[in-house]
């Protein structure tokens, strides 16, 4: 029974991994939680019959009976947090983005080394997604020459799902000086990241990139690698929209974003163009549990069109990667997003944004 200490009790983490938990009873023990509202704190011990709550989450990593961490908190305290409870001993799941800046995540990777038996596993939950998995298992066993990819976020947030399916509760005791030291920090940490010139629009299409983007690109980084080249970039609505247009080895690609629609649909996918064959992965909203999944891959000959779909797949993403984090802790496995492979998307983030200032002038 592995003691975690689950840090952040926002949305994501009273819709997902507080109930997941709650499921994986056999292999955890949630025995501490922190957040910075009062009131939140007191709600979810009660609610999961948790014995310690923590107003200051350093304090938990320092004090609690734990063996690891769940990092749930805002961005900009994810490296911080993951830093100490190495320090500390614990082993360490940490939400994507590690961290909002390259540095830092550097730092936290050099001081990884000092502890090579802790896990440290990043949450990017849609690579663990049965029908990426299976869309993967398929290229693999039938190799045949990508021509094109398109992928895409065209997505509606999470408030209608939520409003709808399970109740959140949502504090209204978070101290104001807490509120303002996060935004100060998150500037900070976005001034190193791509340079404290970088004007609104700039910031928001990197967080774009570092909130949701960077699924769909750790997912297709597994199939195919970093592009060789980012063509151009182009973005709209103050950043919130943006298209990118990429090669990798020996085909073109594309990428859609648009974080603004108030359309109820989740329409986030991978689409791979192989002359004769098309796969396609589709992924669900996550605010709701257990939906079915499945992915496509039509066929084409001379005189016939084949299309198949595998799934439905009903399996949970997140609690997929929770499993494996409990492999990894107790069989001593590794994970496969490491944070060298985290490191990965903020590189390449790091060049779309210089593309974009580059064609913008400046």
């Amino acid at each position: 029974m592995i003691k975690l200490g689950v840090i952040g009790l926002g949305e994501v983490s009273q819709l997902m991994h507080l109930p997941i938990l709650q499921d994986l009873c056999d292999q955890y023990q949630v025995a501490a939680v922190s957040d910075v509202a009062p009131s939140l704190v007191d709600f979810i011990c009660r609610k999961y019959h948790i014995a310690a709550g923590y107003l200051d989450a350093v304090e938990l990593i320092e004090k609690a009976d734990i063996d690891a961490v769940l990092i749930l908190s805002p961005d900009q305290y994810h490296g911080e947090y993951a830093m100490r409870a190495l320090k500390r001993g614990l082993h360490v799941f940490v939400e994507k983005p590690v961290t909002l800046c390259l540095e830092e995540l550097e730092e936290l990777i050099a001081l990884k080394e000092h502890y090579p038996g802790q896990t440290v596993m990043v949450g990017y939950m849609r690579r663990y997604a049965g029908p990426f998995l299976k869309a993967k298992e398929l290229l693999e066993a039938k190799p045949m020459k990508t021509e094109y990819l398109r992928f895409h976020d065209i997505i509606c947030e999470g408030p209608f799902y939520i409003g709808q399916t399970r109740p959140i509760f949502y504090p209204k005791d978070v101290p104001a000086g807490v509120i303002a030291e996060g935004r100060e920090r998150r500037r900070v940490h976005l001034d190193r990241a791509i340079g404290a010139d970088a004007n609104d629009e700039i910031r928001t299409t990197y967080q774009m990139m570092t909130g949701l983007g960077c699924h769909s690109f750790a997912a297709v980084r597994e199939l195919y690698g970093l592009p060789k080249k980012i063509h151009s970039v182009t973005t709209a609505v103050g950043g919130q929209h943006v298209v990118i247009v990429m090669e990798f080895d020996g085909f073109l690609a594309t990428y859609e974003l648009v974080n603004n629609q108030n359309i109820v649909q989740f329409d986030a996918a991978i689409e791979i163009f192989q002359n004769t064959r098309k796969v396609l992965v589709k992924y669900e909203t996550p605010y709701i549990r257990y939906q079915p999944a499945s992915v496509q891959v039509i066929e084409s000959s001379g005189t016939d069109t084949r299309t198949t779909t595998y799934g439905p797949d009903f399996r949970d993403a997140f609690q997929t990667e929770l499993n494996l984090f409990h492999e990894c802790i107790t069989a001593g496995t590794q994970p496969k997003t490491t944070l060298e492979d985290a490191a990965a998307d903020l590189k390449l983030f790091r060049e779309i944004i210089r593309v974009l200032r580059e064609q913008k002038g400046e």
